[in-house]
């Protein structure tokens, strides 16, 4: 049998990487001009594949919907203005742990505010759509693969462990960015997250969560 078929498949596999990747580039870009222009409500997903000169269906392959399209359209003009132009990727891909989770969520909101899925979760004007696809990306992104950092540990319940650390570190963010207390407020972010993982590492809890109150045993 000639090999010609196998080598033609080979070479054709970076081709296929190369137009995937730009495809979601397109989208992304697209999306940003769209929803800039017109807003959430006012873009159709139809209008952003002809603008990107791709299927529309393919929003559903490379980011999920509309809304999760539309927070990582935001996500990607924050990062496109303050460190130059967005890979979907950097928008999209979970974190690695809990240390990088806290890491990024504080220095980015120390240096401009808290990000869009966050916004979502909290502002009384989002709509059920984006709240929803923020809580998806917020699990995806930062519950995921803390529960599993927490699991690889032994840690008991890890999933329920990752969510109150998650919780922290968003309640963190926002109490410095808010100015709550003096001290979190003047504190480098970087020794803020430090301090996170630090009491809530997966060295720390290696022991089985009580589910009685405490001083009720």
């Amino acid at each position: 049998m000639s090999p010609a078929p196998a080598a033609r498949a080979a070479k054709s596999t970076p081709r296929r990487t190369h137009d995937a990747d730009a495809t979601r580039q397109a989208l992304l870009a697209a999306a940003q001009r769209l929803f800039g222009h017109r807003g959430y409500e006012g873009t159709t997903t139809r209008e952003i594949g002809e603008a990107a000169g791709a299927d529309p269906a393919l929003i559903a392959r490379y980011f999920g919907s509309k809304a999760d399209l539309y927070l990582a359209a935001v996500a990607a003009d924050r990062l496109a203005d303050n460190d130059g132009p967005a890979d979907p990727d950097s928008v999209e891909s979970p974190f690695a742990d809990l240390a990088e989770v806290a890491e990024v969520v504080l220095r980015r909101t120390a240096a401009h505010g808290p990000g869009p899925s966050l916004q979502a979760l909290v502002r009384d004007d989002a709509s059920p759509e984006i709240r929803a696809a923020a809580t998806a990306r917020l699990i995806r992104r930062m519950v995921e693969p803390i529960a599993a950092e927490y699991d690889s540990a032994g840690a008991d319940r890890p999933t329920l462990r990752a969510q109150v650390a998650v919780a922290a570190v968003i309640g963190v963010a926002f109490g410095r960015s808010l100015g709550w207390f003096d001290e979190l407020h003047g504190t480098d972010p970087e020794e803020l997250a430090g301090l996170l993982v630090h009491a809530m590492g997966p060295q720390r809890w290696s022991g089985a969560v009580d589910s009685a109150a405490p001083g009720t045993g």
